[in-house]
């Protein structure tokens, strides 16, 4: 089976001057401008079926290269981590809030949404995948292994350690010291459909009993990392070393 470093034989190119901005932030310029505008009719609604069921493709597309593009560069920048420890952090940088906190970072245009917070990161995450689709189809799976090992390599360097979120970090702590998992549960949900409110409650054991916390936000996601947020300060500095939080 030809592995995807084999599907292209040519390198992802570097941006021209004319190329347009979300193309100078990818670091590739697209052989076909298309594709890109493919993966982001998502914009424009609605969309025939015909659109609508390509675009998919690109995300399906874009999910499992970004995947294996993660896998590589987690890898790479982190010789010393085990083997969970690279599972966990692929986990983080290819999971919804990852991929929409890189959409944000990259300058994806944003869809128009009937949330004054804007479009949900799942709307974020498949736009972004759709894209990086495009981009392994225009120019070969080196247009995103680039990305993924640049846009790692910065945060890691910026802060010195790699950058997990704080669910994420909160359940490693918690696998690694006591052997369970992080007890969420939604507390209440209040508001209208268009816009709700979440309060979560985060369970975890902790040095003298458990610790419970609560924390509200406009998905349940969001709410989640809040509380879990809150539960890392509640455990103590001396429990994050290793891991930069965001």
């Amino acid at each position: 089976m030809e592995s995807p470093d084999q599907s292209r034989s040519e390198p992802a190119r570097e941006p021209e001057p004319d190329g347009t901005p979300l193309e100078s932030s990818l670091g590739y310029r697209f052989r076909n401008p298309a594709l890109l505008a493919l993966a982001l009719s998502a914009l424009k609604q609605p969309l025939t079926p015909e659109t609508a069921a390509a675009r998919q493709r690109l995300e399906f597309l874009g999910d499992a290269a970004w995947n294996f593009a993660v896998a590589l560069a987690v890898f790479r920048t982190q010789p010393q981590a085990s083997p969970g420890d690279l599972t966990r952090f692929r986990a983080a940088w290819s999971s919804r809030t990852g991929l929409a906190q890189l959409a944000g970072r990259i300058g994806l245009p944003i869809p128009a949404s009937p949330s004054p917070h804007g479009p949900s990161q799942r709307v974020l995450a498949e736009l972004l995948e759709s894209v990086l689709g495009a981009m392994v189809e225009d120019g070969g799976f080196e247009a995103i292994r680039s990305l993924a090992l640049r846009v790692i390599s910065e945060a890691a360097d910026a802060a010195g350690r790699p950058v997990v979120d704080a669910k994420s970090t909160l359940q490693m702590l918690v696998l690694a010291r006591h052997g369970t998992l992080p007890a969420y549960r939604l507390l209440e949900r209040w508001g209208p459909a268009h816009h709700p409110t979440f309060r979560i409650g985060v369970t975890v054991p902790g040095p003298d009993g458990e610790i419970q916390v609560e924390a509200e936000g406009q998905s349940r996601q969001a709410a989640e990392q809040e509380a879990a947020a809150l539960a890392l300060q509640r455990l103590g500095p001396s429990d994050l070393d290793g891991h930069n939080i965001s």
